[in-house]
């Protein structure tokens, strides 16, 4: 039996719906989040077969710092009780910026948190109403001292790009600011329309504009050029981190490793199967106390289809793929790789471009 490395736990509440968020988010602010939590570790008895061997707890959203940090204090000794957590290198928490208090996040360090998430998303004042963001800069840059000042060593901070509106100019302006946090890590995401969104509505209505390929390729290569040039290390397509830095549990999935997922929506790669929880909250809240599983989609990765599986999360490296997977790069391909030893990884070029690629590997797998 293979052994499941990671744990991520899905806190779906939100005090308000972000317009480019398409994860699932519930706004009720009489959510009982104790009881949600006591789900979760029911949720985990119902896989008591597993062998779990916790490097990584990763509890993301949603907002998970709507909830009291107190809560957490007890879920993770319930958690203890249950399994084995004594070897955990690095629990992770994503933290809006208007939620917690100093005392807040010294409690968080106190009970075994040791890395915080923040999802400033904009050091502008005009990215965050873009955005419909309802925290300030300020908020932001209040957030990081308090998060240090607790203790808090590994911070990464979550930035948008590409937003509408946005110039060359004004980002180079919010990466000016980077070199005085205390960052360890940082994230830039492009702002993506989904369809299932507001700004995706209004984008495919043709009502709202978003920078052109060629400035995003601008931004991008900014980005990476800049945060080199701090001493950041670009180990992922949209993550950078200092070194030692690296984000322990997001490179489970990077690298292939087993993780388990609980809660409303969350996904887990266990054993060849990948596999997805219900959206539904109240159905989630049945199917727990009836003591049944709340997977509502599942695929077994056959050989061919577990390698494309690895192609697509290892490419997005800088690690990226063994040689001998793909010993011959496409000819139509070959300028948007590199080679270091015995390993193939796509270049800046290619990281722009990679769904593209991606798309382009899944025809060659089928066709052979």
């Amino acid at each position: 039996m293979k052994v499941v490395k990671g744990l991520y736990i899905h806190i779906p509440f939100c005090s308000y719906k972000c317009p480019y968020c398409d994860f699932v988010s519930i706004i009720d602010p009489g959510a009982d989040h104790e009881e949600y939590l006591d789900l979760i570790l029911e949720e985990l008895k119902l896989y008591k077969d597993l062998n779990l061997r916790l490097k990584t707890i990763y509890f993301g959203g949603g907002t998970p710092s709507l909830v009291n940090p107190r809560f957490y204090a007890v879920f993770l000794k319930k958690l203890s009780d249950f399994i084995d957590i004594s070897r955990v290198e690095e629990i992770s928490i994503e933290c809006n910026p208007e939620n917690y208090k100093l005392e807040d996040y010294r409690f968080l360090r106190e009970i075994g948190f040791n890395r915080i998430s923040l999802g400033g998303q904009s050091l502008r004042e005009e990215g965050l109403k873009a955005l419909g963001r309802h925290h300030s800069v300020r908020d932001v840059y209040n957030a990081l001292r308090l998060a240090h000042k607790a203790g808090f060593e590994n911070i990464n901070l979550d930035i948008i790009y590409g937003y509408p509106s946005q110039t060359l100019k004004d980002l180079q302006q919010e990466i000016s600011q980077l070199k005085y946090l205390p960052l360890t890590h940082l994230s830039f995401y492009l702002l993506t329309p989904y369809e299932d969104t507001q700004i995706g509505q209004l984008y495919s209505k043709g009502l709202l504009e978003l920078p052109k390929e060629d400035t995003i390729a601008d931004m991008y290569n900014l980005i990476c050029d800049a945060l080199e040039a701090m001493g950041f290390l670009h180990y992922e397509i949209s993550n950078f981190a200092l070194p030692g830095y690296e984000c322990k549990h997001n490179l489970l999935y990077w690298t292939h490793e087993e993780f388990l997922g609980l809660g409303v929506s969350a996904w887990s790669f266990v054993g060849d199967v990948r596999f997805g929880n219900t959206r539904n909250i109240k159905l989630y809240k049945d199917l727990i106390k009836e003591g049944k599983k709340p997977v509502e989609y599942q695929e077994k990765l056959e050989e061919r289809e577990k390698l494309f599986d690895y192609f697509f999360v290892a490419l997005r490296t800088r690690r990226g793929i063994e040689k001998n997977l793909l010993p011959e790069i496409p000819e139509s391909l070959r300028d948007f790789f590199e080679e270091e030893g015995d390993r193939w990884r796509l270049n800046r070029r290619g990281m722009l471009l990679i769904n593209e690629i991606l798309l382009y590997l899944k025809d060659m797998f089928y066709i052979l």
